[in-house]
């Protein structure tokens, strides 16, 4: 029997698909809703001290408000503390967290985390959590003709570091394994030396001083190198140089580099700030590679294959595994890029290397958005539902409380089979993609097309919070069957974007992606109720907002929301809410009638006391209505989703293969990069440098080509 919600879902979704049309774009699976700045009169939405628990206060709110929850699409519930674990792949299955009744638990911290962050959003309050952004972000440069070969060194005259300018030319050092019959150099290395000439057929230590002859074309090669130094060898061609070896790091590379000196020496000297800077891009790297580089260490996986000595694969570049590479130091070989006022801008290890932005995430914050670090600091939602501080000591339990969450539906599991079902690969945050989180203002408007670099700088600002909108435009059926991979069969412009495909008709599972055993089925409902104490008419009316969004407005709970998991209906019982004001209850307790009943319309106009708040505080001189109000706007439109009919799916390329007026399935190998690769493409056949849409309109993102035109 299918419940009326279900029906409701699936009918609104059917009318969706009709109006889908396959016009080449898709929408992001996570949006943002901007934070305005927090600079209004109104005491209720600004900073100040909780009234505290300790009594009902006369004109606040206290009481319990009846909730029903009603799942619109499936909702995941993994029971963390009893998956499985492959320990060869690493792949984790996960089966449902289930309660003693046997029924779906719901843990009641999930349903406060869900509130939570809706009333951050529709408060504007602080941010409850902003961990791990006060340092710079790295970009990728582009190819830079301007970048010169570079040696740390000490100036004799005051003992500083400083940069000494050298020449560069290229060094044969690899060739693929399977073309020759050789034993591999270099301890069992895939790439090989390809000249006979090398001394033992050995490859060269990164900083190794070298003499060697280079030939006498327009590109300088070396010829002939060696390790012994000799004053001799300064005759009959010979030249002194350093070894700067990265690695095989890159498809077809073959050349390493060596260093010379200069005839006419450039030294720039080094000041404490490009230190600082380099030792903050090496970390970058590193941490950006700490998970691979610990699963590998796990794995019991040799220290080669970071050298990339495994064959077919490429490796590593030495500064993502190598300790030494964090500090400059003298000795250190490098790049370096100057301008037109003959100043260092970047000191990098390779020559197309990451670089890091201007400035930091959180300096583009504004102070009364950071989290509170003070009682008198306290925003509604850290009043409302409690505040621990991020900084040092400091925290307050809050005035809301959510209940037991008790599921009524008896038919509510979609079993999946005891090897679950192979979701799809879920995305990490990457702030790094400055044209998805970072806006021109601090009104979250989406940057302009603007130079990569670019991206992080003091005048801009954050998009705002981030979000995952329902997915409104599924057509019939979509999470039908799920075990059956129908995700390279497109229905009305849409596909099976929660699993992940088979790859040569075998279920890829690694440790990039999880399994489950069930789901909670569409048209499960629960009930729970929320205590609350002392709340003012704003607060409360914040709160009873969010429970009675308007038809087709959903919250978004459990696992799996970028895939469109946990879209679910809230719903006030307002036979089962007792809300009253200090005065009330005052009047209850001493007259020990329990006839007594509250006025519902009393605790249901705060919510008109909460717009008008909103309105006064944000909505300008223009005097927007709540409705007209960015940040309502936004999170409307995520708690509704998009209407146009355009798929909901992370960013992914055309390839070759594929016609410029067809779909694109999800790749079974994943490459969602391939599509920011597009984006910033430059030269011939540049890519659009798009930036994400803003949440309040349907406008979506471009298809664009695994590689331009030009390059076919």
């Amino acid at each position: 029997m299918v419940s009326k919600a279900t029906q409701r879902s699936r009918s609104s979704q059917s009318q969706s698909s009709k109006n889908s049309t396959n016009s080449g774009q898709f929408h992001n699976p996570y949006n943002f809703i901007p934070t305005l700045p927090r600079e209004g009169e109104n005491a209720d939405l600004g900073d100040h001290e909780p009234v505290g628990h300790g009594c009902y206060h006369t004109d606040r709110w206290s009481g319990h408000i009846g909730v029903m929850l009603t799942t619109m699409t499936p909702l995941l519930i993994p029971d963390a503390a009893n998956h499985v674990k492959d320990t060869q792949s690493g792949h984790k299955t996960f089966p449902l967290c289930l309660g003693a009744d046997g029924k779906p638990y719901l843990p009641p911290t999930s349903v406060k985390g869900m509130l939570r962050s809706a009333y951050e959003a529709a408060t504007n309050s602080r941010f409850s959590v902003f961990e791990k952004h006060g340092t710079a972000l790295a970009y990728r440069m582009a190819p830079d003709p301007k970048i010169l070969p570079a040696i740390v060194a000490r100036r004799k005259a005051d003992n500083q570091l400083c940069l000494r300018i050298l020449s560069a030319a290229k060094l044969l050092c690899y060739k693929k394994y399977e073309e020759h019959e050789e034993a591999p150099l270099d301890g069992g290395a895939s790439e090989i030396a390809a000249a006979q000439n090398y001394p033992n057929h050995q490859l060269p230590k990164h900083g190794d001083l070298l003499w060697v002859k280079l030939n006498t074309g327009k590109t300088r090669k070396v010829t002939q190198f060696a390790i012994r130094q000799s004053n001799e060898r300064t005759r009959n061609g010979w030249q002194k140089a350093w070894a700067c070896i990265t690695g095989p790091n890159c498809n077809e590379k073959c050349y390493e580099r060596v260093f010379l000196e200069l005839e006419a020496e450039k030294v720039y000297p080094i000041t404490q700030k490009e230190v600082n800077l380099w030792e903050n891009l090496i970390s970058d790297y590193q941490v950006l590679h700490k998970s691979d580089l610990e699963k590998r260490h796990q794995d019991g996986q040799a220290f080669d294959a970071y050298l990339g000595h495994e064959p077919g694969k490429t490796g590593w570049s030495r500064h993502i595994y190598t300790n030494e590479a964090v500090k400059l130091k003298p000795g250190t070989l490098c790049y370096v890029q100057i301008n037109n006022d003959n100043e260092i801008t970047a000191i990098i290890p390779v020559t197309v290397s990451r670089q890091l932005f201007k400035t930091t995430p959180e300096s583009l914050l504004a102070e009364s958005l950071k989290p509170a670090e003070k009682m008198s600091e306290l925003s509604p939602a850290d009043r409302v539902f409690g505040w621990v501080n991020q900084k040092g000591k400091g925290s307050y339990k809050g005035n809301l409380r959510i209940g037991v969450v008790k599921c009524e539906t008896d038919d509510w599991e979609q079993p999946l089979g005891n090897e679950g079902l192979p979701l799809a690969i879920l995305g990490q945050p990457k702030p790094q993609q400055a044209r998805f989180y970072v806006a021109e203002d601090e009104h979250g408007t989406p940057l302009k097309e603007t130079p990569k670099e670019e991206g992080y700088r003091s005048d801009r600002g954050l998009r705002g919070r981030k979000v995952y909108p329902h997915h409104r435009n599924l057509p019939s059926g979509y999470w039908d069957n799920p075990t059956v991979d129908r995700t390279q069969t497109e229905q009305n412009g849409h596909f099976q974007e929660y699993r992940r495909p088979k790859l040569d008709g075998v279920e890829q599972r690694d440790d990039q992606n999880r399994s489950i055993q069930s789901w909670v089925k569409a048209g499960v409902t629960f009930r729970f109720t929320i205590d609350i104490t002392n709340l003012s008419d704003v607060e409360l009316g914040a709160l009873l907002w969010l429970l009675t969004l308007p038809k087709e407005h959903y919250h978004r709970l459990g696992g799996g929301k970028p895939l469109g998991f946990g879209s679910v209906r809230l719903e006030m019982d307002w036979e089962k809410t007792d809300l009253r004001q200090g005065k009330e209850w005052n009047e209850f307790y001493l007259s020990l009638d329990s006839a007594v009943s509250p006025n519902h319309k009393d605790a249901e106009a705060t919510i008109a006391t909460f717009k008008q708040a909103i309105e006064q505080v944000y909505g300008g001189s223009n005097k927007k209505t709540f409705e007209q109000i960015q940040m309502i706007q936004a999170f409307c439109r995520c708690a509704k989703g998009y209407e146009d009919g355009k798929p909901i799916h992370y960013p992914r390329a055309r390839q070759d293969s594929q016609s410029s007026n067809e779909p694109v399935p999800p790749h079974p190998e994943g490459r969602a990069f391939e599509w920011f690769v597009a984006n910033e493409r430059i030269g011939q056949g540049s890519g659009p440098k798009v930036s994400l849409p803003p949440l309040w309109n349907d406008q979506g993102l471009p298809i664009l080509n695994a590689r331009s035109q030009s390059q076919r």
